[in-house]
């Protein structure tokens, strides 16, 4: 991780040293000072009192060892200072910059679903097929427009059989839409031509042969406006089952908008000419069903904010490798997303709200402030305030800065993205800034540790050069104790003579019981301070691992509520045969190579037998098992409508014999596709939850200074009844087990968190507890998120 300075030190004098720290320092200072007029008076008093060399020669050295002690002591206590700044700052470090990582990284896993979306849904069947019928009602437009202009060239030229072919002239309204039939897409002008074609055809003196070419025409217009209509409702179907967009538009191989998910732009919308955006000239350049397009940030006409698309191809009969027909564009909410991610994870005040001085923003790949929590970062010059140095990172880089930011002296945490699987992002940068002296702040630790303050000085949270001070000021205070005891028996021995040196000694003793207890205390606070920043850290990753895990598991749920609309699957359902359940398994083929989190897909009857699958060379062993009598079966048929879906928590399935362990989400399919209704049969995704879960725990462990996890931690997830279904480390937290985890951990309520001590195999640890919130309109499945690390 890039720093600022690698060597860095702290004087006393440093404006990040807090005041009670200096005037701690300062009395210290003032005391062991104190101590060498003390010694000199002593080392007079020797020459005094002494009656031959030997005397004063003792009395002298034990000055000197108090002068000694007292010099290393001074520099200890400056020493300790230093540790405790650097220990403070680089665990803030490791926290805010694994936070600023773990934010884009966030955003990075979400933006791989939408290019999982866009390619699935550029094969939906309404989409191509209502392309097919503007192709034809354009070259139909076409060919009349033409056959009237010959008819009229040759009326003037007084060809022979110009009348034959020929009728009274168009009038405009008919004439006009022949030539510009891509204006015919705007609300109501297709009905409006079709009236005036059948107006005309019958009324007009035309040839048979034009009038049989307007009543084609006709007929496709009707067939247009109900194919824009059914791909308008499907559109809208898939906003409805995945919130995060804002629209979603086809448009014809011409540029035109044919067809778009937000109803309520949607008379502005249809009929736009888009040809010349980017998103859509880059979707006709895609070669096949796999590939897409992320057009960065930018102006479009579909909306009035900077648009975030992704967009692909639709080709000829929903094929992955057909003629390119039009494209798919999905506008996906950045904005709002981004201030759900952005918002969260910082720190916060007394009152719950993000402490003064702090924001969270992202920056593009030229630095320039795409997203904040405060939305003024975002425009005019304020955009690029971000140092360069923060701003030139490698992939998966991470950086630590000061800088003045918002008039405020601050440190910014900035990472870059790595990407998130085969999805590369588009080299965006998050940046966490809190103030500096938010860093350095004193700590506030929790009532009740629940352990003793020697066991907390010996943990392995404790850096091993605090744990050499305090042993070092332990063996200083037992040091001068022995001088002054020394010092008083010595005095004692020399009888009346020796009365005036007694003072001295209780002063040094008092000195030294003061300087080593005050000492001891800093290095408590140090230690609390250490418990508290890595107790409020674990509990920040406990919940960025429960957050993530159910952003991931609602767009299972958006996945599951689409899919089983798909005509595939109801026509299947509807006419059983072997033909339509092989052309639903190819359907479930292709949805699970864009999705390949997915382990297979599955469709079953009514009756719970199953007919289609993605891994198609499982279908005929699957073909033998009834899933009648399995949760996601049964609570599948019961949904009614095409915005429910049922879940079959963790647990085993004889759809995956291989395995322990499944995640199913399911849907009910109903007739034709519709959005209430019966089920017909239901759709099952098992979800390969224990790879995805792993990559999210591990990205949440706790760091060490050098960026590798600190040995012996773990994160785990449990479910509702504490039992541990995915893990980091199945040696000490497997797979099955219930714990017996402390009760603020196993208490908790919606979207709670909590942190404390926790005894497993007899072992001390740190852990940080987060139970569901849920994301957007998915509630979660009552599971935990817990990171361990190990006190001992």
């Amino acid at each position: 991780m890039k720093t600022a300075k690698a060597d860095k030190r702290f004087s006393i004098f440093d404006p990040a040293i807090r005041f009670e720290h200096r005037e701690f320092y300062e009395r210290i200072v003032s005391e062991l000072n104190g101590l060498l007029p003390v010694c000199n008076q002593g080392e007079s008093t020797a020459v005094e009192i002494s009656e031959n060399a030997t005397e004063q020669e003792q009395i002298t050295e034990l000055m000197q060892r108090v002068e000694t002690f007292s010099g290393n002591l001074l520099e200890v206590t400056k020493k300790l200072f230093d540790q405790y700044y650097v220990a403070k700052e680089a665990l803030h470090c490791s926290i805010l910059a694994t936070t600023a990582y773990n934010k884009i990284n966030t955003l990075d896993r979400n933006l791989l679903e939408r290019t999982c979306d866009v390619r699935w849904w550029a094969l939906e069947t309404a989409f191509s097929a209502c392309l097919a019928i503007y192709d034809r009602g354009r070259d139909q437009a076409r060919t009349l427009a033409a056959a009237r202009a010959d008819a009229r060239r040759g009326r003037r030229g007084g060809k022979p059989g110009a009348e034959a072919a020929g009728s009274e002239p168009f009038p405009p309204a008919v004439l006009a839409p022949l030539t510009a039939f891509p204006d015919l897409l705007r609300g109501g002008a297709l009905a409006a031509f079709r009236e005036q074609l059948d107006a005309w055809s019958s009324e007009a003196k035309v040839s048979e042969s034009c009038r049989e070419q307007m009543t084609a025409l006709a007929i496709t217009c009707a067939e247009l406006d109900v194919a824009m209509r059914v791909a308008c409702d499907r559109l809208e179907d898939i906003r409805h089952s995945y919130t995060l967009y804002r629209d979603i538009v086809l448009a014809t191989g011409d540029g035109r908008v044919i067809a778009n998910a937000n109803p309520e732009t949607r008379d502005r919308v249809l009929g736009l000419d888009i040809s010349n955006e980017p998103w859509f000239a880059k979707a006709l350049e895609t070669r096949n069903g796999t590939e897409y397009h992320a057009q960065d940030l930018g102006p479009s006409q579909i909306e009035t904010q900077l648009s975030l698309v992704y967009s692909t191809a639709v080709r000829e009969h929903s094929s992955e490798t057909g003629r390119i027909t039009g494209a798919l564009g999905v506008f996906f909410d950045f904005q709002g997303e981004a201030a759900l991610i952005l918002e969260e994870y910082m720190p916060k005040a007394g009152d719950g709200s993000r402490i003064e001085g702090s924001f969270s923003l992202f920056t593009d790949r030229a630095g320039t402030i795409i997203a904040s929590t405060d939305p003024t970062l975002a425009s005019g010059d304020m955009s690029r305030v971000i140092p360069r140095t923060s701003r030139d990172l490698g992939a998966g880089e991470r950086s630590v800065r000061y800088m003045v930011f918002a008039g405020v002296e601050s440190a910014i945490f900035s990472a870059r993205t790595d990407g998130y699987l085969d999805y590369r992002g588009l080299g965006w940068s998050s940046h966490v800034v809190v103030p500096k002296s938010f860093l350095f702040e004193l700590a506030s630790p929790p009532d009740d540790i629940g352990i003793t303050a020697d066991e907390l000085m010996n943990s392995r949270i404790i850096p091993d050069i605090n744990k050499q001070t305090y042993l070092r000021v332990q063996d200083d205070k037992e040091s001068i104790q022995l001088i002054s005891l020394n010092g008083i028996v010595f005095a004692s021995k020399l009888g009346k003579r020796g009365g005036s040196l007694g003072p001295i000694f209780n002063r040094i003793t008092r000195t030294g019981d003061f300087v080593t207890s005050r000492m001891e205390d800093l290095l408590r606070e140090m230690a609390l301070g250490e418990l508290e920043l890595n107790l409020k850290a674990l509990e920040n990753f406990s919940k960025q691992a429960i957050d993530l895990i159910d952003r991931n598991l609602f767009e299972r749920a958006a996945d599951i509520r689409w899919w089983s609309t798909d005509e595939y699957f109801w026509n299947a359902l509807e006419q059983p045969a072997a033909d339509s359940f092989h052309r639903a398994s190819d359907r479930l083929k292709v949805i699970n190579g864009s999705y390949t989190m997915y382990r297979n897909i599955v469709l079953a009857d009514d009756s719970g037998n199953i007919v289609a699958c993605s891994r198609t060379e499982l279908r005929n062993e699957l073909a033998k098992i009834n899933v009648s009598d399995q949760t996601w079966f049964q609570l599948g048929m019961r949904t009614a409508r095409s915005d429910e879906f049922a879940v079959q928590d963790i647990q085993k399935s004889s759809l995956e014999k291989a395995r322990n362990r499944s995640l199913i989400y399911s849907g009910g399919v109903r007739r034709k596709g519709a959005r209430q209704g019966d089920s017909i049969g239901v759709l099952g995704t098992l979800f390969d939850w224990d790879t995805e879960a792993k990559k999210i725990l591990s990205t949440c462990l706790p760091l060490d200074s050098s960026g590798a996890s600190i040995a012996g931690s773990a994160a785990f997830y449990t479910n509702a009844k504490g039992e541990v279904i995915e893990s980091t480390c199945e040696e000490t937290f497997p797979v099955g087990k219930l714990l017996e985890l402390p009760p603020k951990a196993a208490g908790l309520g919606r979207g709670e968190t909590t942190s404390g001590i926790f005894r497993s195999g007899g072992r001390n640890y740190l852990l940080g507890s987060s139970r569901t919130k849920g994301y957007r309109e998915y509630v979660g499945l009552g599971w935990s998120a817990h990171v361990a690390r190990p006190l001992d």
